[in-house]
């Protein structure tokens, strides 16, 4: 069920880091160690040992590797342009912070355990059954960003070559998602070595789309302009904005998370946090200019397709590939079919995980990986049917109600619950009888997530983690008390 990639120079790469953090613990226990880098001959459920350690900017430049993709991209474009360049500021200046510290607090944790997120929230939220609820979180964030990347991807490669019609456009989308699956089959390894050349050349040409608004003296436009979407408020702009940065902020704490373990010192996390941070925002900054120095053209391109003035303001902004292909031509559409090879084939890998845990948490039967790594891509091409790329505002904030309360329910658990009110122990043994189901987690994080997305659907809340995240605190922490004793005496998870 489980296959990884290898990565021939020995080193932590972003694709092994996007292979793993999609992996949620089968119940089989470790697997077998096979040659290649520190982080793959550490199995899930091996605490990390003294001589496969890394130094921190190793660590760093794995989180670094994770932004450049066209969705991170177009962050960019939903914070300037739905928000404005002024309260986009203040979305920037949140999405640091709420990384950094989520980041911290969760890396912190599977630091001190040697394990990865997966198992640590096993054994301490979920239980063993009850990390399907891991896994669906998984599928529905990682299977749904795969599903924008392809539209993106293939909404590029339509523009660069003036293809029309609906049939040619489903066809682009399941030849790509075709390679997806082939790629994870096949190719993780390709993909592993040519990494570090993927990610220069993207931000290569961010960096000459920026050169190119300076050179047209835009740049003080592009860094000043307000809200350009029409009919969106002020308030209604910064919410999707700030969504969009706890999704993203959750994501990373979580995929951080996997690979903070392997740091030499407790103090390295402080910089690994603080590095995947910055390099969300200069990725946000990039996004926010590249998506205006296009936005006119792509916006008219929208339009000849028959959109209305704001579905194609909303589509230029999802749309970044677009911008990029004016601005680079077919040098643009080659690094972007490059650089998006690499990050969804390793969120192809990670929603097949996620699905292969599900099935075997849910029934106990193991799914054959081919036959996962096709669910997940099939599931991906489910979400594109459902326009995903459309509902692109709702799909961040909803995700940002998962991420946001996973990472708020493990930091509750260890820090408070099972640390101030001594309501548990800390510290994994990872032989020890595992609880099947911990009902507190996991009714937790379904409860108040589905009141989160209750009160988002019906317009009460704009920003659902003001109340998910202290809901999350209030309502675990009060069931732990109320069964203080259980728990104690190991009656209960």
């Amino acid at each position: 069920m489980d296959q990884k990639p290898t990565d021939a120079k020995g080193k932590a790469t972003a694709d092994v880091a996007e292979r793993t953090r999609g992996r949620a613990p089968s119940g089989e226990g470790a697997a077998p160690k096979k040659k290649g880098s520190a982080t793959e001959q550490v199995s899930l459920f091996e605490r990390v040992p003294a001589d496969k350690r890394l130094a921190w900017p190793d660590i760093a430049a794995i989180l670094s590797g994770v932004v450049s993709s066209l969705s991170k991209v177009m962050g960019g474009g939903i914070v300037a342009l739905y928000a404005g360049c002024q309260m986009g500021g203040v979305t920037v200046a949140i999405t640091f912070a709420l990384s950094f510290v989520l980041t911290y607090l969760v890396g912190k944790i599977c630091f001190r355990e040697g394990l990865p997120n997966n198992v640590v929230s096993r054994f301490y939220i979920f239980g063993r059954r009850g990390s399907a609820a891991g896994s669906i979180i998984w599928i529905f964030c990682l299977v749904g960003v795969l599903a924008v990347g392809t539209v993106q991807l293939g909404n590029a490669i339509l523009f660069a070559f003036g293809w029309e019609g609906e049939a040619v456009r489903w066809a682009l989308f399941i030849g790509i998602s075709c390679v997806w699956v082939a790629m994870a089959l096949f190719g993780t390894k390709i993909i592993a070595r040519m990494n570090a050349v993927f990610v220069v050349a993207l931000f290569c040409v961010m960096g000459y789309v920026v050169y190119l608004i300076a050179a047209d003296g835009q740049l003080v436009d592009a860094a000043t302009h307000g809200i350009l979407i029409p009919g969106v408020e002020p308030l209604q702009g910064f919410a999707y904005s700030v969504n969009y940065a706890i999704m993203t902020s959750g994501l990373l704490a979580l995929f951080a998370a996997d690979f903070t373990r392997f740091a030499r010192k407790e103090r390295d996390i402080a910089p690994i946090a603080a590095t995947g941070s910055l390099f969300a925002i200069v990725t946000y900054l990039c996004g926010a200019l590249i998506v205006y120095y296009g936005f006119e053209k792509s916006v008219a391109y929208f339009s000849a397709q028959g959109m209305d003035p704001t579905l194609a303001a909303n589509a230029a902004v999802t749309n970044p590939g677009v911008s990029l292909v004016l601005a680079a031509g077919g040098i643009g559409l080659a690094v972007i079919c490059l650089s998006q090879m690499k990050v969804e084939t390793s969120n192809s890998i990670g929603g097949a995980n996620a699905v292969s845990n599900l099935v075997h948490s849910l029934t106990g039967r193991k799914l054959p990986w081919a036959v996962a790594v096709v669910a997940a891509n099939a599931i991906g091409l489910a979400f594109i049917l459902g326009n995903i790329l459309d509902q692109v505002n709702a799909f961040m904030s909803y995700g940002s109600i998962l991420t946001s309360s996973w990472c708020v329910l493990l930091i509750t658990d260890y820090y408070l619950v099972r640390g101030k009110m001594g309501i548990g122990a800390q510290g994994i043994d990872v032989d020890a009888p595992e609880h099947e189901v911990n009902w507190r987690g996991v009714g937790t994080i379904a409860g108040v997530g589905l009141l989160g997305s209750v009160l988002y659907a019906t317009g009460a809340v704009a920003v659902p983690f003001l109340v998910v995240a202290p809901l999350t605190i209030i309502v675990y922490a009060g069931a732990s008390w109320l069964v203080r004793d259980k728990v104690r005496a190991g009656e209960i998870g």
